[in-house]
């Protein structure tokens, strides 16, 4: 898997079966579709002159050209209803498949090569072409989840995989299964599994998802004071996933203007002497994620790290785009802090007045 948002190589050797070439052109196509029939509308090439002669091995780097062609889905194109149940990725992932011509050849192919793209991201100790795929795309841990909630879980699913997806309440027996079936539609191989927690495993207290001989597991917690906030975000893998904030939220608005002087009439007979205009105005959230385990470090670093977030409302299916406005945080490990608990503020991604 392509994680367009850090550096992708492609190495393309400088000698080739007609000796050391001259020049050498890199061609890539993007396109979304079936992964059997390649489309060059989105395409590049470029030309790399080999004008000292070597025979060793020369890198571009192709993830600015392809990361735009993705513009992670709103999640509005999910459908959610008041069930569990498997959904696709939608656009949100891409075909690239490069090769190489040499010379004044432009007909046959050398390294032909085919993968997904997403707008992931590795990390900066983990090089470049990062590509370690696991089989769900988000960190194999346990996870707090809102008893009356939604929580999405984005699983992998290669055009070549075959197998069940479950869910598995108090260790007991599958109380979901879905089959999932070979597909070579880009759209389908990054997938969610949607759970209504609420709706379909009342009163449980913990779930384990298990996908391809992987499992998550996710502990069902009832908060009794204050009113959770489900958020989901993009995540490290170009991914969909959700966490939630337990506890104490607070909400506030910022508003700026800007301000005229009319002449219109006097203040005695009601008239603005000074009137106001191009009034904006911003809402945000703060809210506390109540006391989690310290591997939930992560999730909240991807979270700062994350291009994309939204609060999610069950209650009326709605979708709230929200920036996270911390630019910085301590990490906190039970060894120092012995419990651990983060504050995190969110302004929401539009103006309060719809001037658009």
């Amino acid at each position: 898997m392509i994680r367009a948002l850090s550096p992708y190589y492609i190495e393309t050797p400088l000698t080739y079966t007609g000796g050391t070439c001259e020049k050498y052109t890199l061609n890539v196509w993007v396109w979304e579709g079936d992964f059997t029939t390649p489309s060059s509308e989105n395409s590049y090439q470029l030309t790399y002159k080999n004008t000292t002669g070597s025979t060793g091995t020369h890198k571009i780097n192709i993830s600015s050209m392809i990361q735009d062609f993705v513009d992670f889905d709103t999640p509005n194109t999910f459908t959610p209803i008041a069930s569990t149940f498997v959904m696709e990725g939608n656009g949100n992932q891409k075909w690239v498949y490069t090769f190489v011509t040499y010379d004044s050849d432009d007909v046959t192919k050398f390294d032909e090569d085919t993968d997904i793209m997403t707008l992931g991201y590795a990390y900066g100790d983990e090089g470049e072409n990062a590509n370690l795929v696991t089989p769900f795309l988000m960190p194999e841990m346990d996870y707090r989840v809102n008893a009356f909630g939604i929580t999405i879980v984005p699983f992998f699913v290669d055009e070549f995989a075959f197998g069940d997806i479950t869910i598995s309440a108090d260790g007991g027996v599958a109380g979901f299964t879905e089959t999932i079936v070979p597909d070579p539609a880009s759209g389908t191989i990054i997938r969610y599994l949607w759970i209504d927690v609420e709706h379909d495993f009342s009163g449980a207290q913990f779930l384990e998802v298990e996908w391809q001989g992987a499992t998550i597991t996710l502990d069902v917690y009832q908060e009794a004071r204050y009113t959770p906030m489900d958020i989901m975000f993009q995540n490290k893998d170009g991914a969909m996933q959700s966490f939630t904030f337990f506890k104490d939220r607070k909400e506030e608005t910022n508003v700026t203007d800007s301000v005229y002087e009319s002449n219109r009439g006097q203040g005695k007979s009601g008239y603005h002497q000074f009137l106001r205009y191009n009034v904006q105005a911003r809402n945000s959230v703060t809210a506390s994620t109540g006391f989690i385990n310290e591997r939930e470090n992560e999730i909240i670093q991807q979270i700062l790290y994350s291009r994309r977030i939204w609060i999610y409302d069950k209650t009326n299916g709605i979708y709230r785009a929200v920036n996270v406005k911390d630019k910085s945080t301590s990490f906190k490990t039970k060894l120092t802090e012995r419990l651990i608990n983060y504050t995190m503020k969110f302004e929401y991604a539009y103006n309060q007045i719809n001037n658009i």
